[in-house]
C-alpha cells in the first residue's frame, strides 16, 4: 500500500508538472503578436539633406520644416523585441513655385528593441512624394524680360525604398520623443540620399481583445 501511494503521488506530480508546462507554453504563445501599444504623434521631416537647392546662390538644405502626422502599432515578438508598423503623411505644401503642390507620405516596417525607457528600431520603409499642378503658365525672367512657360496639368508620384534607424525616449508617462534617419536608395551610390525626422508621440498602451 505504501509503495502504491508513492507511485500515485509521483504520477499526480508528473501530471501537475505537465499541465503547468502546457499552460505556460500556451500563455507564452498567446503573447506572440499581442498589441503592446498604439501610438499617434507628429513631427517634422527633412528630406534629401544637402541635395535640394534652396536659392539662386546654390545653397542646399540642412533643415526643412515639413510637419506631418503619424501613427502605428507595436506587436509583441519575443521578450524585448517587437514589430512596429507605422504610417505618416505630411501636410500639403507648395514648392518654390506656388503653382505646384507637394505631398509626402510613407510606410515603415521596423523591428524594435526595448530597453527600459528607450526603444531602438531598424527596418525597411517605403517613401512616396506626390507632385501635382493644375496647369497654366508661369512667367520667368529671361534676362531682358519675361517668358511664359507652361506648367504641367496632373500629378505624378515618385517612390523610394528606405532603410530606417530610430531611437525613442519615453521622457514622460505615455509621451516619447523620437529621432530617426533614413537612407534612400541604399544600393545606388549616385542617387543615395539621407533624410531625418524629429517627432513626439502619445502612447495608448496595451490593447486587449
Amino acid at each position: 500500500m505504501f509503495i502504491k501511494n508513492i507511485a500515485m503521488k509521483k504520477l499526480i506530480l508528473l501530471i501537475i508538472i505537465a499541465l503547468s508546462s502546457n499552460s505556460y507554453a500556451e500563455s507564452k504563445n498567446s503573447d506572440f503578436f499581442a498589441i503592446n501599444d498604439v501610438f499617434v504623434g507628429g513631427g517634422s521631416l527633412t528630406q534629401f539633406v544637402g541635395k535640394v537647392q534652396k536659392d539662386e546662390s546654390g545653397s542646399t538644405n540642412s533643415f526643412d520644416f515639413l510637419p506631418y502626422i503619424a501613427g502605428g502599432v507595436e506587436f509583441q515578438l519575443y521578450e524585448s523585441f517587437s514589430f512596429n508598423p507605422q504610417l505618416a503623411i505630411s501636410f500639403p505644401r507648395s514648392g518654390r513655385d506656388e503653382n505646384i503642390k507637394k505631398l509626402t507620405y510613407w510606410f515603415q516596417f521596423p523591428v524594435a528593441y526595448n530597453l527600459e525607457s528607450f526603444q531602438f528600431s531598424f527596418g525597411p520603409g517605403l517613401l512616396y512624394n506626390r507632385v501635382s499642378s493644375s496647369g497654366g503658365t508661369e512667367s520667368l525672367s529671361n534676362g531682358v524680360g519675361t517668358t511664359d512657360f507652361p506648367l504641367p496639368n496632373g500629378s505624378s508620384i515618385s517612390s523610394n525604398l528606405t532603410l530606417n534607424l530610430a531611437a525613442d525616449w519615453e521622457f514622460y508617462k505615455n509621451i516619447s520623443g523620437r529621432v530617426e534617419t533614413w537612407v534612400i536608395n541604399l544600393s545606388d551610390s549616385e542617387s543615395r540620399a539621407f533624410s531625418y525626422a524629429l517627432s513626439a508621440y502619445y502612447h495608448f498602451g496595451e490593447i486587449k481583445w
